[in-house]
């Protein structure tokens, strides 16, 4: 650099930094690359650029630092811890158990025998006759080994990002509901000779969901966060024979929304978080409930009562 130097970390200013740790510096250093800057450090750690740019390096480093502080690091996506992950991903593995029980008979003949697919599989028809369950039991029902391995390998990275955004019994909630939601709106649309199956809504859904909370966790915006979600929804949802694009999309929409819905919440009322194990109980219990009246045509108070 031929121009005079000058050192703007006198001039920064910044409450809680005298002297800028390695990685501070790098975030400096990628902001001053990204305005164009030549910069260098002295070797008492001065940030030396050049004096007539000297201003507008300040001005930029403090928008950057006043940016950190609407969007914490440390409320970055948080960094998925084991403890969160490996019970995510046995919940994961419950649909391949379940496919087995549905599709081998694993459990006895009663079970073989069990109308698993007939009572819950989307019905447009009957849907839109009132039998909302089928919304909920759908996302559990597969069409072969490789149907259901393919939506818990391309799901797990999207639930366990939406887990460790919302926390694990809220996570799963939010995913439930939201694929349910898109498997109703889907029903609603199409004709009501319509059936399908599978978890891919529910994915689709965490990834709206995700999409949409990434707002919170990090610097993009709304419309990058439905660019995003759309994005993936191409990258992945709209191949294959059987593929349903409808459900894909609409599951995508409700995550979108109840994403939405749900950052807001989390945004007002305090200590939600407490309320986690709850949340997830009552997942299990949508769960459980919806396939009670697809089997037995009752619910969970009818059969205790």
């Amino acid at each position: 650099m031929s121009e005079k130097l000058y050192d703007i970390l006198n001039d920064l200013k910044i409450p809680g930094i005298v002297r800028p740790g390695r990685k501070k510096k790098s975030e400096w250093e990628l902001v001053l690359i990204a305005m164009g800057v030549d910069y260098s450090w002295g070797e008492e750690g001065e940030l030396l650029v050049p004096a007539s740019q000297a201003a507008r390096a300040v001005e930029e480093i403090r928008l950057y630092e006043e940016e950190e502080k609407r969007f914490p690091a440390s409320k970055a996506i948080q960094v998925l811890q084991q403890q969160n992950v490996y019970p995510n991903l046995f919940v994961l593995s419950l649909l391949l158990l379940f496919f087995t029980v549905v599709n081998e008979g694993l459990g006895g003949p009663e079970w073989a025998g069990l109308p698993w697919l007939e009572q819950g599989r989307v019905d447009a028809a009957r849907i839109m006759d009132g039998e909302i369950w089928r919304t909920v039991t759908a996302l559990t029902l597969h069409s072969d080994p490789a149907h259901v391995l393919g939506n818990v390998i391309i799901g797990a990275p999207f639930v366990l990002m939406v887990c460790s955004m919302l926390g694990m019994g809220m996570g799963w909630l939010c995913i439930i509901i939201a694929g349910a939601l898109g498997n109703y709106i889907n029903a609603w649309i199409m004709a009501p000779t319509h059936l399908s199956i599978g978890f891919s809504t529910s994915v689709f859904a965490a990834v709206g969901i995700m999409s949409i909370n990434a707002i919170k966790h990090s610097r993009l915006s709304l419309t990058n966060a439905v660019v995003l979600g759309l994005a993936l929804l191409a990258l992945l949802g709209v191949g294959g024979e059987n593929t349903d694009l409808g459900a894909h999309l609409f599951g995508l929409l409700a995550g979108f929304f109840l994403g939405w819905l749900v950052m807001m919440v989390m945004d007002t009322v305090e200590n939600i978080q407490k309320l986690d194990f709850l949340f997830g109980l009552t997942a299990i219990l949508l769960v459980v409930e919806s396939w009670l009246m697809a089997l037995f045509g009752n619910g969970l108070l009818d059969i205790l009562l």
